[in-house]
């Protein structure tokens, strides 16, 4: 499976407190977050539910129930944000783009990240077709208790 997180847009919210956890730093807006997970042909396979816009990616992996997918012998990958190795269960593999230690990448480093970014644009051509709907644009307050429910549905 390959996974990426996605962040909807959600109106900024009346509370204080919930403006604070629902604020993302990478989007600098009040957004929501959920996790995609497609099949190497690009069939989407996973959607979790929406969490509030400051969870980090591994936290949802860790509490989406996308790990009870796999079985020993799986392979994940998945961008370099999601360190998520000690998360995965026996025998399941991680496979995510090696870090730039050096002034530049060896050449097998750089075959391993073309790589994995061949497979990962199904994912991302996944989230740019989920982000095509309307309602999933701005999620409005009176929708919010609802948009895990209307993210999973208008997909699947």
């Amino acid at each position: 499976m390959v996974i990426d997180c996605t962040e909807i847009y959600t109106e900024v919210p009346s509370q204080l407190d919930k403006q604070k956890y629902t604020y993302s730093s990478y989007k600098h807006r009040n957004t929501l977050k959920g996790l995609v997970g497609v099949a190497p042909n690009g069939t989407i396979t996973f959607l979790s539910n929406l969490y509030v816009g400051n969870t980090s990616d591994k936290n949802i992996v860790k509490h989406c129930g996308v790990l009870t997918s796999f079985l020993a012998g799986d392979l994940i990958l998945a961008d370099k944000e999601f360190l998520i190795q000690d998360l995965l269960p026996p025998g399941v593999l991680l496979n995510i783009p090696p870090f730039l230690m050096k002034a530049q990448f060896s050449s097998e480093e750089a075959r391993q990240t073309v790589t994995i970014a061949r497979a990962r644009i199904h994912v991302e051509r996944a989230i740019r077709r989920i982000k095509q709907y309307k309602i999933l644009q701005l999620i409005p307050q009176n929708l919010r208790p609802y948009s895990s429910m209307i993210f999973q549905f208008v997909v699947f």
